[in-house]
């Protein structure tokens, strides 16, 4: 690398790095702060997610802060006549610029890994710690209360007492919404919360098992598996790897194609038989609407696919637009061109953006192209002030 190449990359790196961890501690407690709202987290818990919340910011931040990097050194370069010289000297602009454009395609590489690979793994780190303290809470409960009630999942436990994490003398009441209550009494029970599966297990020793009419089985040790209170058992979009979602997808595919064979043999068979009713029976609602919750699941899926590469490579057209803008107006002092640049962003890239995903969620767009209509134009208007900024 050339002495004046290297000098404006390490200039870039310099500030780069003093504003994003400028930005970083301001949005960070931000961050903390809500997950601690949400799940009452206490002081720990708070300590023990911090990193994992700094992961999940950083492509938020990294944009804006090489927006604000660029702004800086090429309007500070133009202002002293540093670029005059250079370009007096026999140097092409292009060349000056490059070390901003190749610093804006790394840091957008960056980004996409951060989204598929490490945001993934931090947010996975934060539901751990919440389970910590929800499996806490629960034998908090207990121990205290001897009870705990959950109508979501319809579960109800009662405790003569607690050793330990040991439930002594436990009567456990399941009653699911499409499913038959029954009533487990047992001599001991232990609980053990597990987040890949997103399920609370209970193994009873010694129990009876009642299940309604008379029927009642002694059993020496059993497991029972039910779902966590606050817990989504879907996982949402923006939490899988780009890898899990193409799964995703295809599982996606696969189940509506069995849905779909479903609902032709059953219309088939209610033609044929002439029960025209069955058209209105519980079945036929249950498999269409099963369907339909697939399909949007599977919108949602797609635009988060696209947008996670669109946004990432946001960086770059960022860097593209305010270099050649911070030159053109180098006199003005660099806070002045930031909000210049950032906020036709704010009001424009952003929205656009924003709206386009909800349009390729709901279905309405394809969101391998609509993505990228923020990109787009902002690349155009990149291209146009770097070709003044080349030619005069």
């Amino acid at each position: 690398m050339r002495l004046l190449q290297r000098y404006i990359t390490l200039e870039l790196f310099r500030v780069f790095a003093m504003v994003l961890v400028a930005i970083s501690i301001l949005l960070v407690f931000v961050g903390v702060f809500q997950q601690a709202s949400e799940n009452g987290l206490g002081p720990m818990e708070v300590l023990q997610i911090l990193p994992y919340v700094v992961y999940s910011l950083l492509p938020i931040t990294i944009p804006a802060t090489m927006l604000l990097t660029v702004t800086v050194v090429y309007g500070r370069m133009a202002g002293d006549q540093e670029l005059t010289a250079a370009r007096a000297a026999g140097i092409s602009m292009l060349s000056l610029l490059w070390p901003a454009l190749l610093m804006g395609a790394f840091l957008s590489m960056s980004a996409l890994l951060l989204t598929d690979q490490v945001i993934p793994w931090s947010i996975n780190k934060i539901q751990e710690t919440v389970l910590l303290k929800m499996e806490k809470i629960f034998l908090d409960q207990l121990r205290n209360d001897h009870q705990f009630i959950d109508g979501n999942s319809g579960l109800a436990i009662m405790v003569m007492d607690m050793s330990g994490k040991t439930l002594i003398k436990p009567t456990i009441r399941l009653s699911p919404k499409n499913g038959e209550t029954y009533t487990i009494q047992a001599e001991t029970a232990t609980i053990q919360f597990n987040l890949e599966e997103q399920k609370a297990l209970i193994r009873v020793t010694d129990c009876f098992i009642d299940m309604g009419k008379n029927r009642r089985t002694w059993i020496s040790e059993e497991e029972y598996a039910f779902p966590l209170p606050m817990i989504d058992p879907k996982q949402k979009a923006r939490h899988m790897a780009v890898n899990a979602i193409s799964w995703e997808l295809k599982r996606i595919e696969e189940t509506h194609q069995q849905l779909q064979a479903k609902s032709i043999i059953a219309r088939t068979m209610s033609l044929t038989s002439g029960e025209f009713s069955d058209f209105t029976m519980q079945g036929f609602k249950d498999l269409l609407q099963s369907d339909i919750e697939e399909n949007q699941r599977k919108h949602r899926l797609r635009a988060e696919y696209h947008s996670r590469f669109a946004l990432a490579g946001s960086c770059f057209f960022f860097v593209l637009l305010g270099s050649p803008i911070s030159i053109i107006q180098a006199k003005r002092q660099f806070l002045t061109c930031f909000f210049m640049v950032f906020m036709p962003i704010i009001v424009l890239y952003y929205p656009i953006s924003m709206l386009a995903m909800n349009q390729a969620k709901n279905g309405l767009m394809n969101p391998s192209w609509v993505m990228w209509v923020g990109n787009t134009l902002t690349a155009i208007v990149g291209l146009y002030f770097l070709r003044k900024v080349l030619q005069h």
